[in-house]
């Protein structure tokens, strides 16, 4: 009989390339996963990966067991998600996924209180700023920034859109003269300065000044080597940070929380939906700009 670990770790190593790869994602020694594609290569009979100086490479007998294993794995998913989707239970564990500005940003005070009202729940966060596959059961609840709705096969509501406006240091804006050219600071993976935001009167550098994450980009805007576009949420509540005038906002997407369907009526899954949705909800003035820069930063 097939070991559904061996058919497991087959997966993540064809899909990574790596052993010591597909071992940090599923968190296991990379000499157990060797041992164990070693065990299934010998119970098929077949070798299935070449090791080359670049990674592993499946090979074409590897390549039909691993179309085979993907509609195994399907299946498993799926099971899981029945069996997981029928626990009546308060209690147990519950993966959420989010992006990290928004847990260290604001959210992460209501999934305290969360934890402190229903303390037989187990809550993982994973911050993340890559969609994580609920149907593959990498997380049980996403709280997701989308542009779009989300596929049919996941449930959840549409909370609020999300705003942005173009920031300068609060220091800066006492003095700036609008003649003198300012840097645009962006982030290395969205290197871009919106349409909208680009219509200011305001002149620029021709080159923009690139830091690799939103907290440098928020520290480096505060410290007056430039102008940004921040999040409102984030940027309102600062006192060292002014909206560029005329101090409008745009909207940048929507945020949801989903779950997969199978799971939407888990009781645990439930309340956290519930309970985060009051939470941000109870949030909109600050997500959409709405709020004067005293009234966010009390």
């Amino acid at each position: 009989m097939m070991d559904w670990d061996n058919i497991r770790f087959f997966l993540h190593v064809a899909r990574q390339g790596s052993i010591r790869a597909a071992a940090r994602i599923l968190n296991v020694n990379h000499t157990t996963i060797a041992r164990r594609i070693k065990h299934l290569e010998d119970q098929l009979g077949v070798r299935l990966f070449e090791k080359l100086p670049s990674g592993y490479q499946i090979t074409p007998a590897g390549e039909e067991i691993l179309t085979i294993a993907e509609g195994m794995e399907i299946q498993a998913l799926e099971l899981e998600r029945k069996i997981y989707g029928r626990d009546t239970r308060l209690t147990g564990n519950l993966r959420i996924t989010l992006p990290q500005v928004l847990a260290t940003g604001l959210l992460m005070p209501d999934l305290a209180r969360f934890s402190k009202t229903y303390p037989g729940i187990s809550l993982e966060i994973i911050t993340s700023y890559e969609a994580l596959n609920l149907t593959k059961r990498q997380a049980d609840v996403a709280i997701r920034l989308a542009y779009k709705s989300p596929p049919e096969n996941l449930y959840g509501r549409k909370l609020s859109t999300l705003h942005r406006a173009v920031y300068i240091s609060s220091a800066l804006l006492k003095t700036f003269d609008f003649e003198k050219p300012l840097h645009w600071i962006t982030k290395e993976d969205e290197n871009i300065v919106p349409a909208w935001a680009l219509k200011l009167p305001l002149k620029t550098h021709k080159n923009n000044l690139i830091v690799s994450d939103p907290i440098s980009q928020l520290e480096a805007t505060r410290e007056g080597l430039g102008v940004s576009v921040n999040f409102c949420f984030l940027a309102d509540k600062d006192p060292k940070l002014s909206r560029l005038p005329p101090g409008d906002t745009h909207s940048y997407g929507d945020l949801w929380i989903l779950t997969h369907d199978d799971l939407r009526h888990t009781p645990r899954v439930q309340a956290f939906m519930r309970f985060l949705s009051d939470a941000i909800i109870a949030k909109r003035p600050i997500l959409q700009g709405r709020l004067d820069e005293n009234e966010a930063r009390n």
